[in-house]
């Protein structure tokens, strides 16, 4: 069910936050929409800022194109375009010691550096991921990579990884030659509170016993597994989705939807669980 409500919503969902400013021609540009989706999971780096893809639009909306595909042109620019940003970002810096300015220079500027220094040594983003062999190899590649993965927590690694591997999407780095079910998830608080309200999870990580708060990273592991074992064919990346939209538009923290969710005639409701 969660596969199915996420190939239904994932592409739309997309394309209504994020894709809509996109001329037919910027949707068919692999290099570009690669660098696009890197400068967005930089921003979103828990996997659910609706003020990070706003910020892209932004972005592009006043420097066009031009700023993704020529970012030599722009490494000197910060100051207005930090001034751009700081109007529309509203990064998460509890458990950083930086402040909101601090967290958009560090990932803005450290989008454009890292394309102009990926551009030097491989001419681009696509023929550095083009020589990844699965999706787990490839989410490695970005991880490792002192550039990118410094750019990327692991949440907003496994997004971009599922972004730019999955066939149902845009870039489709292995032009299919990658089984879906190979593509990792994102798992996210709201993707483990679903999964552990619903039931599918028979024992869960939290944070505390005052709040139940799940500890998503604990438990993406051996989410992973089980969707793996129950589906070994499945799509682990649209399941993934299935449950963060389920999350994000019925199963609130305070005053879950549960009458009108999708998933409701098996949930088991346990709604002690919570993503934050």
């Amino acid at each position: 069910m969660l596969e199915s409500i996420g190939i239904q919503h994932l592409e739309p969902s997309m394309r209504q936050s994020l894709l809509y400013p996109l001329s037919d021609g910027l949707l068919k540009d692999k290099e570009f929409l690669s660098r696009y989706f890197l400068l967005t999971a930089a921003l979103d780096q828990q996997a659910e800022s609706e003020s990070a893809r706003k910020t892209v639009i932004q972005i592009y909306s006043r420097y066009g194109a031009d700023f993704f595909m020529n970012p030599d042109k722009y490494a000197d620019k910060l100051h207005p375009i930090l001034s751009l940003v700081k109007q529309h970002y509203k990064p998460k810096v509890r458990v950083l010691r930086l402040t909101a300015n601090g967290a958009s220079l560090l990932r803005v500027g450290g989008f454009l550096l890292t394309l102009i220094n990926v551009e030097q040594e491989y001419g681009g983003l696509i023929q550095f991921f083009s020589h990844s062999e699965s999706p787990s190899n490839l989410l490695t590649l970005i991880e490792n990579d002192p550039l990118i993965g410094g750019l990327l927590y692991e949440k907003a690694a496994r997004m971009y990884t599922g972004w730019i591997s999955h066939p149902n999407l845009w870039i489709n780095i292995s032009n299919g030659e990658w089984k879906v079910s190979d593509i990792p998830m994102v798992v996210d608080g709201h993707v483990c509170k679903v999964l552990a309200r619903a039931g599918f999870l028979t024992r869960v990580s939290v944070e505390d016993l005052r709040k139940y708060v799940v500890k998503a990273r604990e438990e993406r592991e051996n989410i992973e597994r089980e969707v793996s074992r129950i589906l070994p064919n499945g799509d682990r990346f649209m399941i993934d989705f299935g449950a963060f939209y389920i999350g994000l538009n019925y199963c609130h923290e305070e005053q879950p939807k549960c009458d009108s969710c999708p998933i409701k005639e098996i949930c088991r409701k346990n709604r002690m669980f919570r993503a934050y």
